[in-house]
């Protein structure tokens, strides 16, 4: 039984493994043009999505990902409260208030652009929706992260009835037919992209 649930174990990191590298070269291949495009369609998908007002946590594009560079501007002129992630060394997320004056730069584990401050730390419960990133989603509402577990941890066992919504921001392309999901994984309520919104139900997800 123990060699059964090791070789699971192996063959769930190799699949996702193998899934990480072909997401991430597709997501690179996609032209310039069309990238700005897509992150101009995601963003007006979101805001018919999101209540007045919404408390809102977001990420910070880099490199290949849907950038939402047009969402943070358009989340502030419509008014909505959003937060962006700060990792901290014990592998733990935690959120920063996203102001005018708020300084950014490269740090953390990852060398991702964080807040300098570290004020007014907010953990997941503080929202009504987390802004996943991802490398992959399926019709399931399961999610395929960087590898890191950042994403996993800050929202299990997170919600308070119904909130945060969890929802995935990604292209299109990066739709796949099943993901090796594992216990830990945290599957997302949404996945808004370039060409709409999908929900996923209430029993997927939970």
């Amino acid at each position: 039984m123990t060699a059964q649930v090791g070789d699971t174990l192996i063959s769930h990191a190799a699949r996702k493994a193998a899934l990480r590298r072909q997401l991430r070269q597709a997501r690179t291949a996609i032209p310039q043009a069309q990238r700005h495009a897509a992150a101009r369609r995601a963003t007006r998908v979101l805001l018919r999505e999101l209540p007045p007002r919404s408390r809102i946590a977001i990420y910070l594009s880099v490199r290949s990902e849907l950038s939402t560079t047009p969402l943070r501007a358009a989340l502030a002129r419509a008014g909505h409260r959003v937060s962006v992630p700060l990792t901290l060394r014990d592998w733990r997320l935690r959120f920063v208030p996203l102001e005018r004056k708020t300084v950014l730069c490269k740090r953390g584990p990852l060398q991702l652009p964080e807040p300098v401050s570290r004020r007014h730390l907010k953990t997941a419960r503080a929202f009504d929706v987390i802004l996943v990133p991802l490398l992959g989603f399926d019709a399931g509402g399961g999610r395929l992260g960087n590898g890191g577990g950042y994403y996993d941890r800050a929202l299990a066992g997170s919600r308070i009835g119904r909130k945060p919504r969890r929802i995935g921001y990604a292209y299109a392309l990066q739709e796949v037919g099943e993901l090796p999901i594992e216990a830990f994984d945290v599957r997302l309520d949404a996945v808004v992209t370039e060409r709409g919104l999908r929900r996923f139900s209430q029993r997927q997800t939970d």
